[in-house]
């Protein structure tokens, strides 16, 4: 008879744990420290294929908030992803474009806005053929539809060799790209 109970509330608790695990999640995150305080929401809905995140820092010092809203959803044929950022003094920009899967990997198109109004289209590629080669390449042109930077990246492995090759074009005068920001 114990087991019996046992079993029984053993099995009510998956069937109603299933039905938990596919609603809408939503997490928290805050910081407050001697220069900004800091909130981050981020909710996800398995359900629907929704992705959201908004952030929210605030100046100490002066009170100006910045924020930042994305929002990702799921397609048959890959996701679209839309993010609005404002700067403390107002200032917006806006990114907003799908990513399509292929058959080894995936394109994207968009759009993106700038600070001050500047349109800029926005294309990429991924690909990985299961043999360890892959290739990814991105370029961003301006409102007449001219290349304003490009980079491409092609991995190659053959004969117990991984040959890495990285290539960019950016108009002259241009600031070199940012370094990386360390993580954590």
């Amino acid at each position: 008879m114990f087991k019996t109970r046992l079993m029984l509330a053993s099995l009510t608790a998956l069937a109603s744990a299933a039905p938990l695990a596919a609603q809408e999640q939503s997490s928290t995150k805050t910081y407050e420290g001697p220069n900004v305080s800091a909130v981050q929401t981020t909710t996800v809905n398995p359900d629907t294929g929704t992705a959201t995140r908004d952030r929210s820092v605030t100046s100490t010092a002066t009170g100006n908030t910045a924020t930042s809203s994305a929002v990702r959803q799921r397609t048959e044929t890959g996701a679209t992803v839309d993010v609005v950022q404002t700067g403390p003094r107002g200032n917006s920009r806006s990114f907003a474009g799908e990513r399509t899967r292929t058959e080894n990997g995936s394109t994207f198109e968009g759009t993106a806005t700038g600070a001050r109004g500047q349109s800029y289209g926005v294309a990429g590629s991924r690909s990985r053929d299961g043999q360890g080669n892959s290739q990814a390449s991105q370029s961003v042109t301006n409102s007449a539809g001219e290349v304003i930077g490009s980079r491409s990246r092609a991995t190659t492995r053959g004969d117990g060799q991984v040959n890495h090759s990285v290539s960019r074009s950016r108009p002259q005068g241009a600031k070199p790209p940012r370094g990386r920001r360390p993580r954590g």
